[in-house]
């Protein structure tokens, strides 16, 4: 029971739906008038977001299994990992780039910059380690917000608050159903918080 909820866990914190997650937040938090687009625009937004940073990649993880270029999902070793590593941060530029000329969604667009960069540093890194991908994007979100509410005025100390409880709750999913280390969990939320932490404040 404990693993069918930890893999239930790893799947709704899944890195890839995170941008997806952040862009219904920045809709929807009170404060951020950039982003008072129509339904229809927010809507529109959001299914490119999710086609391209989810339905894309994760089609594409799908053929390199069926073509077992990867043994399972889960990349249990360090060299199965690097392809697919290298296409996220592929797909994290080109859905930065064709974002990056609507003004409004800067604050969003900074997000997947510093996923795209935060993906090419993960690249070396697993050379040595096998970081907890799921981790790194908990440290992201966390460094997105806490970058906010430092810069910002809007009131969001609940959220990074939900944010930390959230993080606590994947790590404990993935040390459960994976062979990740505990050093590979806090590893990756921090890298993922410092990259996004510093992008958001400077």
């Amino acid at each position: 029971m404990e693993k069918k909820i930890s893999n239930i866990i790893s799947v709704l914190f899944h890195p890839m739906l995170f941008p997806t997650y952040l862009l219904v937040l920045f809709f929807y938090i009170p404060g951020f008038t950039v982003f008072n687009y129509s339904t229809d625009i927010k809507f529109y937004l959001l299914v490119f977001v999710f086609i391209m940073t989810f339905a894309i990649p994760a089609s594409l993880l799908f053929m390199l299994k069926r073509f077992k270029v990867i043994d399972s999902f889960q990349m249990s070793n360090r060299q199965e990992r690097m392809l697919p590593l290298a296409i996220m941060t592929g797909v994290y530029f080109i859905t930065w780039y064709s974002l990056k000329n609507i003004g409004s969604l800067g604050l969003f667009n900074l997000f997947l910059l510093g996923v795209g960069f935060t993906s090419l540093i993960t690249l070396p890194v697993n050379f040595f380690t096998k970081i907890s991908l799921h981790m790194i994007g908990m440290g992201g979100v966390a460094g997105v917000v806490l970058g906010l509410l430092l810069v910002y005025p809007v009131n969001m100390r609940w959220l990074f608050y939900m944010v930390i409880l959230l993080s606590g709750l994947v790590g404990y999913a993935r040390l459960t159903v994976t062979n990740h280390s505990l050093r590979q969990i806090y590893n990756g939320f921090m890298l993922g918080f410092v990259i996004m932490l510093t992008l958001y404040i400077f």
